[in-house]
């Protein structure tokens, strides 16, 4: 059993596997009799959620399994229910305590509890339930020791072995960013470079799509002949040439003429159709259909498909790129992440972008909105499942006639697994939030796949020493909030860290989470949607050090500080003028927010990553941020990788591509590689880079303008007590600079909570 404080967890994994069912006819109500039987089928809830369903069955057969996470209380109710179309047949419910107490196996024929609470002999369900605890999973280093990990099963492509994978962090780096293991390769160039280079095919999903674009900036570029290429003409030329150029967007319903096409996310999507129209480029819009809300999610994948030349050889394979970069408007970042000073260069003088800042524009100036984000590169078999993605959902909602079959390209390696390069010493597994709705086929009778969050749970409870998490939004673990309990934001990631922090507590062992995220979600911050996320980031935080100050006070380690464990930044950045800058001819509203960071120059770094690195040995990646949204399966779409590097014998576990990356992250974010770096975990590191935080964000927050000299970390503006309480700065009287916006936020009163979950 998991303890934490005052709270007992039900904490592990859950397998049910449901038989069949045995009934009489009397013991069915008359009008779900027919001369065959209505089909019937079993669901599985934790509390009042459902988990899981069967398929429906009219011989009332199912010999399915199901595997279910669990980091609940104790005494959750487990509930199997027989079911038909017109009626609840019958119920077996215990509470999870029973599976905990000496009980982990429950088997047999059961008979089933009536509505009155009474059992009913002539209606019996056979199955068999077991759980494992969490704390029986082994952790990342002993399991690579053993032999390595094989993937997630719930998932429909398999981890592939002898991939490579290449990591970037935002779209381009000056020559003079020099990170101290490995110099960050160029996201943008890369692509424009893999574009060029197709001879056959070029696929790209995307949920926003600007091909007004250019790719290539630098002045100091390789590839000269690149800059200033428009994205939508390189990718005509390839059509031109016979490339297969296929482009599938998400159609967002809301852009209508009579807002002239921008939509509520204005993300180009009919811009884009008419861009291509009459052109050899297809371009497709594809809505995400939903039976309860169908123009309130997304098709938020973001992958660009092509084939590649293949080092050594005169053969060609697939190469794939996924992350959380879409190709479109302000996404062009450096590691300097300006605000002012790249106005009137090729950076960005056409490509200014500032949603936060209502009636922003370059006329009126900075401050534009800098963009950090990552994003990845793989080759292998890996890749082809990208590949394959892409063709389900073509297929799915598209034209399949317009697919290139793979099989017709004489010189590409299918397999591409016989590589013995030491770059090709990379396992990786596709992961998906998606469902039959928007792909066929989904494997094992599934209609839904969530293995995204299944991998971030797994990776989570096999932590050994620490976590690094970047991403957009971190919200999860309504289940435990104080409030709004049920407004469905059930994914388990930030619970998982919570009693993953708990247990090492208890354990006397030391363990530490570092979780970068925006100040605010993109948007007005006064907006309803922002001030809606704003309110469930604040209640998964209060309940994550909750949870982590009960489980040092049960300790009896009253010196513990629950920032000692987990730490919540984010990056901003704030710049002095210089010499030449750009002076725009107007200028905003006075008092305005805009007007407010204008004057004392500074701004938030927009955090776009969908990033968590796992003691330096395990890596997620993709376009899935940590909410609801993008972990449920029936919501967003989303596409990411699991990865991580063989280990030869002499292989130390924090040497190798992931330890690098973390490190050139922390470089940027930092401008530091001080040696602390190195183990995350220890207290010494973590009041190092929480040192950072604060240092700079007095520099951030303070009337006096002060150039922040490239450091962009700053602690995430809320105070934590010893006792585990989540309370307002008072020196920013609980708002963030230059706005009137709380930090807390607000519930909406307008917003269904699926839709900002």
């Amino acid at each position: 059993m998991e303890g934490c404080g005052k709270q007992k967890f039900l904490h592990g994994m859950l397998e049910v596997s449901i038989f069949r069912a045995t009934m009489s006819k009397r013991s069915v109500p008359f009008k779900c009799i027919s001369v065959s039987g209505k089909p019937a089928y079993v669901t599985i809830k934790l509390g009042n959620k459902k988990v899981a369903k069967t398929s429906s069955e009219r011989d009332r057969i199912w010999n399915q399994t199901f595997q279910i996470l669990c980091a609940h209380p104790a005494d959750t109710t487990v509930t199997l229910e027989l079911r038909t179309k017109c009626s609840r047949l019958g119920r077996f419910d215990f509470q999870g305590d029973r599976v905990l107490n000496g009980e982990s196996l429950i088997e047999g024929f059961f008979p089933l509890k009536m509505e009155s609470g009474k059992a009913n002999k002539n209606l019996k369900l056979q199955f068999i339930l077991w759980f494992k605890p969490a704390e029986y999973e082994a952790s990342w280093g002993k399991v690579l020791e053993n032999g390595g990990f094989m993937g997630l099963k719930n998932a429909t492509f398999p981890q592939r072995s002898n991939c490579s994978v290449t990591l970037y962090q935002d779209a381009h780096h000056k020559h003079e960013f020099q990170p101290p293991f490995a110099k960050p390769k160029n996201l943008w160039e890369d692509i424009y470079k893999a574009i060029d280079g197709a001879k056959h095919l070029v696929y790209i999903a995307g949920w926003s799509f600007n091909p007004n674009i250019a790719l290539v900036r630098d002045p100091h570029t390789e590839i000269q002949q690149a800059r200033g290429v428009k994205l939508g003409e390189l990718l005509k030329l390839k059509a031109e040439e016979g490339v297969a150029v296929r482009v599938m967007l998400w159609d967002d319903e809301t852009s209508l003429p009579i807002i002239r096409n921008k939509g509520v996310m204005g993300t180009h999507d009919e811009d884009s159709l008419a861009y291509f129209k009459n052109t050899k480029v297809v371009c497709r819009l594809v809505p995400r259909s939903h039976h309860k809300l169908p123009s309130c999610f997304a098709h938020h994948q973001k992958t660009i498909t092509v084939d590649a030349r293949k080092p050594g050889s005169s053969g060609r394979e697939i190469m794939s790129f996924l992350g959380g970069l879409d190709l479109f408007d302000g996404r062009y970042d450096t590691e300097q992440h300006s605000l002012f000073h790249t106005l009137n260069v090729e950076s960005h003088c056409y490509d200014f972008y500032q949603t936060s800042l209502p009636g922003a524009s370059i006329h009126k100036g900075g401050p534009r909105e800098p963009w950090h984000d990552t994003h990845s590169c793989v080759t292998g078999q890996a890749a082809l499942d990208v590949l394959s993605n892409f063709e389900h959902r073509w297929i799915k909602q598209c034209d399949p006639s317009l697919l290139v079959p793979i099989s017709s390209i004489p010189e590409l390696n299918n397999n591409q697994t016989g590589l013995d390069s030491s770059e090709r010493d990379w396992k990786v597994q596709v992961l998906r939030s998606i469902d039959h709705v928007s792909t066929s086929p989904l494997p094992r009778n599934m209609t839904v796949e969530s293995s995204i969050q299944e991998a971030y749970v797994e990776a989570i409870r096999r932590a050994d020493r620490f976590l690094y998490i970047e991403n957009q939004y971190f919200i999860g673990g309504c289940h435990l909030w104080e409030q709004d309990q049920n407004c469905g934001c059930r994914n388990l990631i930030s619970v998982e860290i919570a009693l993953k922090i708990g247990s090492k507590i208890r354990a006397n062992e030391r363990f530490a989470a570092y979780i970068v995220m925006p100040m605010w979600p993109e948007g007005a911050p006064e907006s309803d949607s922002v001030q809606d996320i704003l309110h469930w980031t604040r209640e998964t935080m209060k309940m994550m050090y909750r949870i982590i100050g009960e489980a040092i006070a049960e300790s009896g380690n009253s010196h513990f500080h629950p920032r000692d464990y987990l730490n919540f930044f984010c990056l901003a950045n704030r710049e002095e003028p210089i010499k030449g800058e750009f002076v725009p001819p107007y200028s905003p509203h006075p008092s305005s927010h805009y007007w407010k960071a204008q004057k004392h120059r500074r701004f938030m770094v927009y955090v776009h990553s969908k990033l968590m690195i796992v003691d330096d040995t395990y890596l997620l990646i993709g376009s899935a941020n940590v909410n609801q949204r993008s972990m449920d399966g029936q919501r967003d779409t989303e596409i990411a990788i699991g990865c991580y590097q063989s280990r030869s014998e002499e292989a130390v576990i924090d040497n190798g591509d992931i330890h690098a990356y973390r490190m050139s992250l922390w470089y940027e974010h930092t401008g530091k590689a001080d040696r602390e770096f190195l183990e995350p975990q220890n207290l010494e590191c973590v009041q190092k880079v929480c040192s950072i935080g604060e240092q700079m964000w007095k520099i951030y927050s303070s009337d006096d303008v002060t150039d922040m000299k490239g450091v962009h970390l700053v602690s995430y503006p809320v105070s934590i007590t010893g006792e585990g309480h989540v309370e307002d700065l008072m020196e920013i009287n609980g708002h963030f600079p230059d706005t009137e916006t709380p930090v807390k936020g607000k519930r909406s009163k307008v917003l269904a909570p699926m839709i900002t979950t």
